[in-house]
């Protein structure tokens, strides 16, 4: 999590785990001359992005432009237990606090340190070694884009998916959630930051089998574009929604779909102006 970092971000990126492979903080850096940071979360919607946008704020300025990737899950409560890790140092911290019971932390795991790692020996592991200087993670240099790799796509996920729930996927809209956002979008504007919602390529067959709620969900995106006086940048129709090769799955950008939807948005942004 972004909680205290030295580098100034003019540019950061909202999302799920649609918006950590599918958004290149290299290409918007070269094309938009800016630097940017992605801060979505796989696993997470928006209640968890913007938990990790407020500790960037509570530390660092207001950035120029944000990016938030808006798609039929990130209004939803996202996957409650997944990569629940992530939470482990920040118990005691007041922006972690109200989400630690939503996400199955009992008291036990918020007070005794060593109870909430049992079970996870990687992390367990990772921490001792960092301690006792045996050996250190890498550090990441892409900063928080998570590139799936090319040309690992079968379409058996997608298959399966679509044949669980034909014409019926379901669609995230979180009454609270939804509420979140928009005191954002409020917050957002009153600090002048530029705001700008980005439904990114999905391949075709799945969102030809989105339950109709997907449509209700969009109407809640335009009204808040339209309260807010933020664009939407639509990508549904993108040629690259109807190949396989840019995707790793049905929901997921590989590598060459990230990095060509990217430099396709870039350009859009710098043509529309929305970061200067």
């Amino acid at each position: 999590m972004v909680m205290h970092d030295k580098p100034i971000y003019d540019v950061l990126i909202l999302g799920n785990s649609r918006g950590a492979c599918g958004y290149s903080t290299c290409i918007l850096d070269s094309i938009l001359h800016c630097n940017s940071f992605n801060i979505s979360v796989s696993g997470k919607a928006f209640r968890i992005s913007n938990l990790r946008y407020q500790a960037y704020r509570r530390n660092n300025p207001a950035p120029k432009l944000v990016i938030v990737n808006i798609d039929y899950i990130e209004m939803g409560e996202g996957t409650l237990g997944f990569e629940n890790y992530m939470f482990y140092p920040y118990m005691t911290d007041t922006l972690v606090k109200p989400i630690l019971e939503m996400n199955h932390f009992s008291c036990l795991d918020r007070y005794l340190p060593m109870y909430r790692y049992r079970g996870d020996y990687k992390y367990i592991g990772l921490g001792l070694g960092e301690f006792f200087n045996i050996y250190h993670l890498p550090a990441r240099t892409d900063k928080g884009y998570y590139p799936n790799p090319n040309g690992t796509w079968d379409g058996s996920a997608m298959r399966n998916q679509i044949k669980e729930k034909p014409h019926n996927i379901g669609v995230g809209m979180d009454s609270s959630v939804i509420k979140i956002f928009d005191t954002f979008l409020a917050q957002t504007k009153k600090e002048g930051v530029t705001v700008v919602m980005v439904n990114s390529p999905l391949y075709f067959q799945i969102r030809e089998n989105l339950s109709t709620r997907n449509d209700t969900l969009m109407m809640v995106y335009n009204n808040l574009s339209k309260k807010y006086d933020i664009p939407i940048l639509d990508y549904q129709e993108s040629s690259i929604n109807y190949d396989s090769i840019y995707f790793r799955d049905g929901n997921h950008l590989c590598q060459l779909g990230a990095e060509t939807f990217t430099t396709q948005l870039a350009h859009d942004i710098d043509s529309l102006k929305l970061f200067y």
